[in-house]
């Protein structure tokens, strides 16, 4: 077997400066962050940016690229397991609901696992300022993560409620469960405080898989909900 090759010079330098556009971005916002605080913190000369991404625009939708990248790493294995299981779904209705339940508890799983991640509060901090004012890096993010999960999601909530999956109800209860778990990215500060918590670590995150299992169980256990 070939052994991979290390990482060139110039591939370390990308990835340095995306590590600290990941940083810089996040806390100052795009306005605010400069190119020199960029470079600073990565450890490169200046000019490297206009050479890698040409420009600070360029950086930014390069951040975004990698979180996009990063986040389909960790979900693609169990996005397309969960296809693999639709296609093949049975056609009794408990049945399906009990396999709906279960698909959706392992998309989340995974999410909650990114709660521990350190990497994943840079991600959060970008994400939320472009939830607030949209950029194009926004579209990018709509179209390859949240699109895909929401539709994934729906499919879910359908199957598990008896709704039909393009209505408004059941794209209501969609956003709603997917915020149960949003809620300990988007307002750690609340979260950590109220709980008392420090940086979350498996502990942690077992209790809050634990939680919502039983939440979720809850909100299916009826069968078909009422619209």
């Amino acid at each position: 077997m070939t052994e991979p090759k290390p990482p060139s010079r110039g591939d370390q330098t990308r990835e340095a400066l995306l590590l600290a556009a990941l940083d810089v971005f996040g806390r100052s916002g795009f306005d605010a962050a400069s190119t020199r605080a960029i470079a600073r913190a990565a450890g490169v000369n200046q000019a490297l940016i206009g050479y890698h991404f040409g420009g600070k625009q360029g950086l930014y939708q390069g951040v975004f690229e990698h979180i996009v990248s990063q986040m389909q790493l960790r979900m693609a294995p169990v996005a397309g397991e969960v296809l693999r299981c639709l296609d093949t779904a049975p056609d009794n209705p408990a049945e399906r609901r009990d396999l709906a339940m279960r698909l959706m508890l392992d998309i989340f799983d995974v999410y909650t696992n990114m709660i521990g991640d350190p990497s994943s509060a840079g991600w959060v901090r970008l994400i939320l300022r472009e939830q607030q004012d949209p950029t194009q890096a926004f579209q990018l993010l709509y179209d390859n993560i949240f699109s895909r999960l929401l539709a994934l999601l729906a499919r879910l909530v359908a199957m598990a409620s008896g709704l039909e999956q393009t209505s408004e109800t059941c794209r209501i209860r969609t956003l709603m469960i997917l915020g149960q778990i949003l809620i300990f990215f988007i307002a750690r500060g609340t979260t950590t405080r109220y709980m008392d918590w420090g940086p979350p670590g498996p502990e942690t995150i077992a209790a809050i898989k634990r939680q919502f299992h039983l939440v979720l169980a809850s909100q299916f256990s009826q069968g078909v909900a009422a619209p």
